[in-house]
């Protein structure tokens, strides 16, 4: 809430959005904060509360192609590369995630795999996934420094062809494997693009 507060005071300071702009953004954020919080309070304490993402597993047909364009395009690092998979923090290692105080906060990663559709299941492993029925259609990235001219101006720099805008503050693009990536500001959540 804090980081969401802080860059619509940034964005009114920098004449982004009018006070209006302001005063709604911010009287929908305090709404929503309220609401949730009267529902926590009446509902029993769940067994499971997600606090942040872990890791994103994309099983695709070359693991390194898709980690390269990642690389290329959202400058992510690439670690512990295996003959199958590789893993890229959001971040460096060491660094907490932005807007993290805390110390034992994980960063969270993608990780790029290849099957090996010939490999022999380890003993007590625990079975192979079924096929899905649903799937991702994309997955939106927020870049805390996010200006769409200069994300747009990259993007054509690296050779992206198929920029579009995805609302007032969202740019879209199509990964090598048809799935949809969205690069997003801090001003970006589920309230502001419908």
């Amino acid at each position: 809430m804090q980081g969401f507060v802080a860059s619509k005071l940034d964005e009114f300071e920098k004449g982004k959005i009018s006070r209006r702009m302001l005063l709604e953004s911010l009287t929908v954020a305090a709404t929503t904060t309220y609401a949730t919080g009267a529902m926590a309070a009446a509902a029993p304490d769940p067994a499971l509360k997600v606090s942040i993402v872990n890791h994103v597993s994309y099983i695709c047909p070359d693991f390194k192609r898709a980690a390269d364009w990642y690389t290329r395009v959202l400058n992510l690092e690439q670690i512990g590369e295996t003959n199958r998979d590789v893993n890229m923090p959001f971040g460096k290692q060491g660094e907490k995630p932005y807007g993290v105080t805390a110390n034992d906060i994980p960063l969270t990663f993608l990780l790029t795999r290849t099957r090996d559709p010939n490999a022999v299941p380890a003993p007590n492993a625990a079975p192979p996934h079924r096929p899905g029925t649903a799937f991702i259609s994309s997955v939106a990235y927020t870049v805390a420094d996010y200006d769409r001219a200069r994300a747009t101006a990259d993007l054509r720099a690296l050779g992206l062809t198929d920029i579009r805008n995805d609302g007032p503050n969202s740019i879209a693009v199509t990964d090598p494997y048809g799935i949809g990536v969205k690069i997003t500001g801090l001003s970006n959540t589920a309230l502001t693009d419908v």
